[in-house]
């Protein structure tokens, strides 16, 4: 029977293979806790918020300022509608304001008039009633004397004239004065009518402003087919401006690697045109949910598959990543980008 021998090379090949195997385990477990505590994606892309710009007001378009592929500035004019229209809009809303103005100034003299005289008739039926208030008083002295024949029959008669008559001046003086009042018209309804002129000529005067577009943002045109001369209507874009001033990243993170991520998190960014100039940013927002690939409804049923994957897959949700001034020649809207989040 053939006995074992002891080889030192066979001893020094088992002894390679155990620290090879050990260098094995300790490097993933040093991998394993780096993507850990620095948790990094290659499914990620360059994204920015986008205005399809469309105008405000209609018009023919007498002067494009900008060309495709341009960056433009903050308050930049970007191009201008004809405003001619706008400007007769403008003097027609101004002449309706001028005129109810006009109207309410000799209104309120009017008014100023018409008080007076009602102020006047009052007067009048204050002297009515006092007059009346005499010619009874006279009567009531009169009557007693006038049966005791102190009093002539004509004297009594005189004073009960006197006092239908000063009745009948107290019911003129009361009618008067309550015409009077109705006549005093009021100003309401006319500075009713300037207050929605003036909001009309308000109006007018914002279309007018908005015929010379300007860029609410740095920005870039892109999708420019439009040229001087079109009309332009509302609400139809004429062109794309992408928003410079911020720019995002969208990283695809496993479900996996969302614990270790916060928002405002330093975060490395290398764009696949340029992978040796990092850029800087910070965990804007993380993604509350996608579209699942199960449990769909269709035709008001939820969707089971028949079949089951044994293999089970972590799901990727997006994190927005907000980048800090970030180089504009990198910059374009689905670039490549890798995305390394700082410990």
């Amino acid at each position: 029977m053939a006995r074992f021998k002891f080889s030192p090379v066979r001893a020094g090949g088992v002894s390679l293979l155990i620290l090879s195997l050990f260098s094995c385990v300790v490097l993933g477990l040093l991998v394993l806790n780096r993507l850990h505590h620095r948790p990094r994606t290659e499914d990620a892309y360059l994204t920015a918020d986008i205005i399809h710009f469309a105008p405000e007001v209609s018009g023919r378009i007498v002067s494009m300022s900008v060309r495709d592929n341009e960056y433009v500035r903050r308050n930049q004019v970007l191009f201008v509608i004809d405003s001619e229209p706008y400007e007769y809009r403008v003097q027609q809303a101004q002449a309706q304001v001028d005129s109810l103005q006009a109207q309410i100034d000799v209104q309120t003299s009017q008014v100023s008039s018409q008080l007076a005289h009602a102020e006047a008739e009052a007067s009048s039926v204050t002297s009515a009633r006092a007059r009346l208030a005499l010619a009874k008083m006279t009567q009531s002295r009169l009557e007693p004397l006038s049966r005791q024949g102190f009093v002539t029959h004509e004297a009594r008669d005189q004073a009960r004239t006197e006092t239908k008559t000063a009745e009948a001046g107290l019911e003129q003086a009361l009618r008067s004065a309550l015409a009077s009042r109705q006549a005093v018209r009021s100003v309401a309804p006319l500075k009713a009518d300037l207050a929605a002129a003036q909001a009309v000529l308000r109006n007018a005067r914002r279309d007018l402003r908005l015929t010379t577009v300007r860029a609410p943002c740095d920005g870039i045109v892109t999708s420019l087919t439009t040229a001087a001369g079109e009309y332009a209507s509302v609400g139809k874009p004429v062109f794309t401006l992408i928003d410079s001033e911020h720019w995002w990243a969208i990283a695809n993170f496993r479900e996996t690697q969302l614990a270790a991520l916060k928002v405002g998190q330093k975060v490395k960014v290398y764009a696949m045109a340029q992978p040796d100039q990092p850029i800087y940013g910070v965990v804007g927002s993380l993604n509350a949910g996608v579209v699942p690939d199960e449990g769909t409804v269709a035709d008001g049923l939820p969707k089971v598959p028949r079949t089951l994957n044994w293999v089970r897959i972590a799901q990727r949700f997006p994190v927005r990543i907000l980048l800090d001034n970030p180089p504009e020649q990198l910059m374009r809207i689905g670039a490549t980008v890798v995305v390394v989040v700082m410990p």
